[in-house]
């Protein structure tokens, strides 16, 4: 959730230690690069405002630093700037063609206004300083020049930054060479009376005049540090390389000695002082987070020293709790303590001395404990923005509640402790994510992303010397979408009970619906059993019709069979006797026969039963062949129902030729193909 930036303590000067006596004063370094500040890396003017900022004029733009977070802020023209300085709350800046002024917004922007001229009461020109410059300074052509307390900062155009007394003595000569990361000094800017800003020509630097905490020498030099004791002004030290030594109020490294000349000095069989924590502090909880420090190093007068990780805190042992009179963060300086080994040794009663991973340092109890006695520096919410699908949305920062849309992608707090303390780290806990604090870092940006619906409490603390760690609350609040709101469950409610009562008019229309469908259903299935017994009944009566058919046409058969026989018969008696069988009587029964054979009511009879038992058969020919004769209707129903040639005509008392004539003529009327079986028409046709 939050992107470290790292912004380091790139180098400590060895110097002399500022104690009672010291003639040189210990100066700390921090370079700030192109890569912490993200600009161009030459700087031309530095300003330090009243709310604790830095403002440094780029060839980019307007650097602001609030002690944790670097913002670049661009002309519209994005050229650069020279000149810059402060009045009251309002930022000047000027550039080779630019003059204007920047003012904060109510969401803690800056916003720039171009201008033809300055105020009478505003210059970029920097205060003079009344003390002469030594001539050897003078031929490296001096830029720069601030009074810093006693002290006087000279920078020159390519040879570094001078430290000098009033006088004109010379403490300490800071170039390329020993940690300042550029030669060419632009500008200085006075913060108060032990720190100074120096804008350079490749980056920015922060120079602390009697630091704390020191380094005295690197580990690449003296190796691990182990144990160490002060004689005589001597500071006397042992190392897993061997045995050093070096005047404490001398600007000088240590040199390596005989172990011969410190015998007796320091123990055969080094044994640290170290205690048990829960053997001296019967009360663990007094201790705050060192009640788990596995290291504890006495100093005297009930003042002992616990580590935690990277972190010491010296207690005062009084009635089985611990009193806390400071603690220290080393990561706060980019230092680093010894993994194993002994970690602090007191030299006296205000100076211990501490071996790091970098090397041997020393730090200024007395020093480390009055400086916090000063007003305490609160941490600030500097600038609060969200983004979501349509852009970056700014909060008013000196707020103390944010209400964000369920749909934010990330929400961005910068949090700044102003250059004006000398700890800047911050750590922070999202209550209602999580109760555990995150670590202890310098960037001051929190990031989180796409949190929840509900309520949390962003809280921030910083690190400081001595007493509780100052706190800074922020409420956030993220609403629900409008599908997840009361209107919305209320709306869902109301939908719910419109809906349960459509449904259920719904449920009893369909109730209703069904037992209608199911007495419809049982209204067909009446009626398709009666249409069933219909049709049985229909089929019976078809079938007798058609077994009545087939009896009466097979009578009919038989009795113009019989008749034709009698004819026959007839014939060949009358052709036997001749006139011996009268004619009148030979031709009266003969013409009873014939009429028997052409009885007409005898056909009408056939038609009728034939139309029952075949569907008006003979209609639908006498339809579709308009020129159908009643003779063809005759043939079509005897071939209809499957008689013979021979039985056909029996039937018409005509002769077999004559019925294939019959056909053939009757093929043509139908139209037929010569391949289309006539019998097999007349019963396709029949089933239409």
């Amino acid at each position: 959730m939050l992107r470290q930036l790292y912004i380091g303590w790139i180098g400590l000067l060895i110097v002399c230690f500022a104690a009672k006596g010291t003639t040189i004063p210990a100066v700390l370094i921090q370079n700030y690069s192109v890569k912490e500040y993200k600009a161009s890396c030459q700087n031309w003017d530095i300003s330090v405002s009243y709310n604790g900022f830095i403002y440094a004029a780029n060839n980019s733009g307007l650097l602001s630093f609030d002690g944790n977070n670097w913002q670049l802020h661009e002309l519209p023209d994005k050229s650069e700037l020279y000149h810059v300085t402060y009045w009251r709350d309002t930022l000047y800046t000027q550039g080779e063609e630019s003059l204007g002024f920047w003012l904060r917004d109510t969401f803690g922007q800056l916003h720039y206004t171009p201008i033809d001229h300055l105020p009478p009461h505003v210059t970029f020109e920097k205060p003079k300083v009344d003390f002469v410059v030594p001539e050897e300074i003078q031929r490296l052509r001096p830029t720069a020049v601030a009074t810093v307390g006693d002290l006087f900062f000279i920078g020159t155009a390519a040879s570094g930054l001078f430290i000098t007394n009033k006088a004109g003595e010379i403490y300490h000569h800071l170039t390329i060479d020993n940690q300042l990361q550029d030669n060419i000094v632009q500008a200085i800017c006075v913060q108060d009376n032990t720190l100074a800003w120096v804008a350079l020509d490749n980056g920015i630097t922060r120079i602390e005049v009697d630091p704390p905490v020191a380094m005295l020498d690197k580990r690449q030099h003296i190796g691990k540090l182990e144990d160490a004791l002060l004689r005589d002004g001597k500071l006397y030290i042992q190392t897993n390389r061997g045995f050093y030594c070096r005047e404490l109020e001398a600007d000088e490294q240590f040199e390596p000695i005989d172990a011969a000349v410190v015998a007796g000095l320091f123990p055969t069989a080094q044994v640290a002082e170290e205690f048990a924590v829960a053997d001296l502090f019967t009360d663990l909880s007094s201790l705050q987070q060192f009640n788990r420090s596995e290291n504890l190093y006495a100093r005297g007068d009930e003042h002992y020293w616990l580590t935690t990780e990277n972190e010491a805190g010296l207690f005062q042992l009084k009635g089985g709790k611990g009193i806390l009179k400071c603690r220290i963060l080393f990561t706060n300086y980019n230092l680093s303590l010894v993994s194993n080994g002994r970690r602090f040794i007191p030299l006296n009663d205000s100076l211990d001395l501490v071996s790091a991973k970098e090397g041997a340092l020393l730090i200024n109890t007395r020093q480390l404990i009055t400086g916090s006695l000063g007003g305490l520096t609160m941490p600030n919410f500097f600038r609060i923005h969200y983004i979501d699908k349509r852009g970056i949305h700014a909060i008013d920062p000196h707020t103390q509640a944010i209400s964000l849309p369920h749909h934010f992608q990330e929400l961005s707090v910068y949090v700044g402790t102003t250059v004006f303390t000398p700890n800047h780290q911050i750590s922070y806990r999202l209550e209602g994510v999580s109760d555990e604090w995150s670590e202890w870092q310098n960037e001051g940006i929190m990031k989180f992303l796409q949190l929840p619906p509900g309520e949390y409490q962003l809280v921030v603390r910083k690190y400081v010397t001595r007493g509780p760690f100052p706190e800074l609350r922020l409420r956030i609040e993220v609403r629900p979408a409008w599908y997840n709101t009361m209107w919305a469950y209320l709306f869902y409610a109301l939908l719910l009970g419109v809906a349960m009562q459509v449904g259920l008019r719904v449920r009893l229309r369909n109730l209703k619906r069904k037992e209608q469908t199911k007495l419809e259903a049982e209204r067909l299935e009446e009626q398709q059993r009666l249409q069933q017994l219909k049709s049985e009944m229909l089929e019976v009566e078809l079938k007798n019709k058609s077994n009545e058919l087939t009896l009466q046409t097979t009578a009919l058969v038989k009795r113009n069979e019989a008749i034709q026989s009698f004819l026959k018969e007839l014939d060949e008696q009358k052709s036997t006797l001749g006139d011996r069988y009268p004619n009148k009587l030979y031709n009266r029964l003969r013409k009873l026969m014939e009429d028997g054979l052409n009885d007409q009511a005898d056909w009408l009879q056939f038609e009728s039963y034939f139309n029952s038992a075949h569907h008006n058969f003979m209609e639908r020919l006498r339809q579709r062949y308009t020129d159908i004769t009643t003779g063809d209707l005759r043939l079509c129903c005897l071939l209809r129902m499957n008689l013979s040639t021979k039985e056909i005509a029996s039937l018409l008392n005509v002769s077999v030729r004559a019925i294939e004539i019959r056909r053939y003529r009757l093929r043509k009327r139908l139209m037929l193909e010569s391949d289309t079986n006539l019998v097999d028409f007349l019963f396709k046709f029949g089933e239409e």
